[in-house]
């Protein structure tokens, strides 16, 4: 089945392969690069990126995608590790948004 994209014409058919992810569970791998802690004050959202338990670098702003897009440009992370960041980036902005109180899970 063809259908108009953003920008080009795709190609979707109707024997890809579906993954359903709802039941999937993924064991917790350490990041030897090192780990992140996220916080929200007021509208920005702070989010440190640690080794060894050492802060070497903060980031800090109200749009999530550039703190993404400025993270992996400093550091090789696992694709995991990446995946997670980014989503508590994102979900961090929604409690901005949504006058709610951010906890990283």
């Amino acid at each position: 089945m063809e259908k108009q994209g953003t920008f080009h014409k795709m190609d979707i058919p109707q024997d890809r392969e579906i993954i359903h992810t709802d039941s999937l569970a993924f064991p917790w791998n350490e990041d030897k690069a090192g780990y992140f802690l996220v916080k929200v004050e007021g509208n920005e959202i702070q989010c440190g990126f640690l080794v060894n338990h050492k802060m070497v670098a903060e980031f800090r702003g109200e749009n999530p995608y550039n703190i993404i897009k400025e993270i992996a440009k400093r550091y090789s992370l696992t694709p995991e590790h990446m995946g997670y960041i980014s989503a508590e980036l994102v979900r961090a902005k929604h409690c901005i948004e949504t006058d709610k109180e951010f906890v990283q899970r």
